[in-house]
């Protein structure tokens, strides 16, 4: 019996290899039979060609489609329009009877094809998608995120399990459409955003390994190393992490902030600039997934500051579970999907802060450094349940659930 995984995040793109293929390996090494629908970007051929035949490998079937979003809404629509079509194709030459969607437009093709096609259904809800938009989008874009935040309860209601990344996404989502189930809770499954243990492992990382990677971010032996990691853009607080910054170089003078990004340079500059931080101070580098393990692995301390509000209730950081597994503390702000009763100095050596004010900044980034200094807390082996293989298991279980065993 086949599951049917869909996703508009092509498998090439950086989600893609982080938080779609290592699951779908995970699953199928289990014994479950997937066929995966991704959207792909032009230009990826060389990353096809390598998940083609890890895909291959484990028996996982894989169809693309190519991505548009250019028009947005049009390009978007098309995309929609192709993914919808191949899907009811798949589902009735293999017999599908569950589908897997990943996020809010894939979700929204099994919604329709349910009663049409007689299959389950996982809504794997990811951050609240509708809501983010109705935040950013303008014109004829909000309208369609108004209309999609219209579909998101009864798309809720009709599937047949909701996985939400945090315990905080549950309770929202139960209490907005699911107040008259008897077990609201039961329709859910919470699997945070994994990170693969064994290959996020410092000791993993040779001698050899690790001063290429200190001489690509441009870094000396003994650096004091600050580090961001991932993408930046008006969900991350940039402004606060330059000020962290600052209060870093009050206890540190010969500190490096090193962002490991593939955008931003521009207006980390910018910022810098306004705070008067100097930019020999600063080190910014794109890197390949290969070697992020390395340049985690300069990090003395590292900052997760993201925008709080009902849209970020279903935030669980990838880079958290990176971070982790590498052994590295984290300054992370209050507010965000289940980070305030994760983030805890006694069992991941990290802070939580309530505000931004220099002595809130200030205060955090001692606790970290003592506990730090204390070695008493080991932040990896306190993570375990952010390992890709506890995710795979969780899923699995849902697989089960939904299938029959």
């Amino acid at each position: 019996m086949t599951v049917l995984y869909i996703t508009q995040n092509g498998i090439a793109d950086h989600i893609g290899r982080s938080q779609v293929a290592p699951y779908v390996l995970g699953l199928a090494r289990q014994g479950f039979r997937i066929h995966v629908l991704s959207a792909e970007k032009p230009g990826q051929d060389p990353l096809i060609a390598q998940y083609q035949r890890l895909f291959d490998g484990v028996g996982v079937r894989w169809t693309r489609i190519p991505y548009r979003n250019k028009p947005r809404v049009l390009g978007q629509a098309w995309t929609q329009t192709l993914m919808l079509r191949t899907a009811r194709r798949i589902v009735r030459d293999e017999g599908v009877r569950l589908i897997h969607c990943r996020s809010f437009p894939a979700a929204l093709i099994a919604h329709r094809l349910k009663a049409a096609l007689d299959v389950k259904f996982i809504f794997d809800f990811r951050d609240f998608y509708a809501d983010g938009g109705l935040k950013n989008a303008r014109g004829l874009a909000r309208l369609v995120f108004r209309r999609l935040k219209q579909l998101e309860g009864p798309m809720v209601r009709n599937s047949d399990k909701v996985v939400c990344l945090t315990e905080r996404a549950r309770n929202v989502l139960s209490d907005w459409y699911l107040k008259d189930a008897a077990q609201p809770h039961s329709h859910f499954q919470v699997i945070p955003c994994c990170a693969d243990f064994e290959h996020f492992d410092p000791q993993s990382v040779s001698a050899e390994a690790l001063a290429q990677a200190r001489n690509k971010a441009g870094l000396q032996v003994g650096d004091f190393v600050l580090l961001y990691l991932g993408s930046l853009g008006p969900d991350y607080l940039l402004p606060q992490m330059i000020a962290l910054f600052r209060q870093v170089l009050s206890i540190k003078p010969d500190a490096r902030f090193l962002f490991v990004s593939n955008n931003g340079q521009e207006l980390v500059a910018a910022e810098c600039k306004k705070q008067c931080i100097p930019p020999e101070h600063i080190r910014f580098i794109s890197a390949d997934r290969s070697v992020i393990t390395s340049l985690i692995s300069l990090a003395d301390l590292s900052v997760v500051f993201i925008r709080a509000d009902v849209s970020k209730a279903g935030c669980s950081p990838t880079k958290l579970a990176e971070l982790f597994a590498c052994n590295v503390p984290v300054i992370a702000n209050a507010g965000v999907g289940d980070m305030d009763s994760i983030v805890d100095l006694h069992r991941n050596g990290s802070v939580i802060v309530k505000d931004f004010s220099d002595e809130s900044l200030l205060t955090a980034i001692k606790q970290v450094l003592r506990a730090k200094e204390s070695k008493q807390v080991s932040i990896r082996a306190n993570s375990r349940e952010f390992a890709l293989d506890e995710g795979v298991a969780r899923y699995a279980a849902v697989y089960r659930e939904l299938l029959g065993n």
